[in-house]
């Protein structure tokens, strides 16, 4: 639980503020494994483990023999999504999770099989709203 908000719910950063989640948007270069599809699809599986969310399916595809791999996680609690360009050795990744759990136990998984030489993350809370956009949501706490 994060702010008394059960696996699920909405968080609330401040008592005028409230969001459905969190999503990161991590970068990554001069990245390994940027073409094994099968190492990313472990790495992914490896980072729902961590975040102790719900797989509910994924997939992963490699477009050519030399080319990078696209793969998602859908979740119950939302997804995770690479994007690798082999060629170029780079990774674009989304983790977005609402309610409570933290994306960033998702990070140590992922860093893990690219073992990039750079890393950038960016994090945004989705859906932000005040008490005006979801009086139900906050008058029911």
């Amino acid at each position: 639980m994060l702010n008394g908000a059960p696996k699920g719910g909405i968080n609330y950063p401040s008592s005028d503020r409230v969001c459905a989640g969190t999503h990161l948007f991590i970068d990554m270069w001069d990245a390994e494994n940027t073409g094994n599809a099968e190492a990313i699809e472990a790495a992914v599986a490896q980072a729902v483990h961590d975040c102790r969310a719900t797989m509910l399916e994924s997939s992963y595809r490699k477009y050519s023999e030399d080319g990078g791999v696209t793969g998602f996680a859908i979740l119950a609690e939302s997804h995770i999504c690479v994007n690798t360009w082999h060629e170029e050795r780079m990774v674009a990744i989304d983790v977005f999770f609402c309610g409570s759990l933290d994306p960033y136990a998702s990070i140590t998984a992922l860093r893990d099989v690219f073992r990039p030489s750079r890393i950038h993350i960016s994090e945004h809370k989705r859906l932000l709203g005040t008490r005006i956009t979801h009086p139900n949501i906050v008058e029911a706490l």
